[in-house]
């Protein structure tokens, strides 16, 4: 059965799919990273200084967004896959 979409379009949706799936699992190998190392230092921040937890918690966004972007998109390079901007 033929399909009726271009095989550029094809391409782009298999690509997104494939970056996806990449992230999803790379969000949630972090997740589980952070919940099993930095789970209680960050609860006896978060007791302590409200401030500094606020800051950390930041931090921690900020570097988890540079950090599974810079490592998918060499994942992906490596992969073949076009990356979506």
């Amino acid at each position: 059965m033929p399909s009726d979409h271009p095989p550029a379009q094809r391409f782009s949706i298999r690509n997104l799919v494939i970056e996806l799936l990449l992230y999803g699992i790379l969000v949630t190998l972090y997740a589980l990273l952070v919940l099993r190392w930095l789970s209680t230092p960050l609860q006896a921040l978060f007791r302590e200084n409200l401030t500094v937890y606020a800051l950390a918690g930041l931090a921690l966004i900020v570097a988890q967004g540079v950090l599974l972007e810079r490592l998918t998109s060499f994942l992906l390079a490596r992969l073949g896959v076009q990356h979506f901007e």
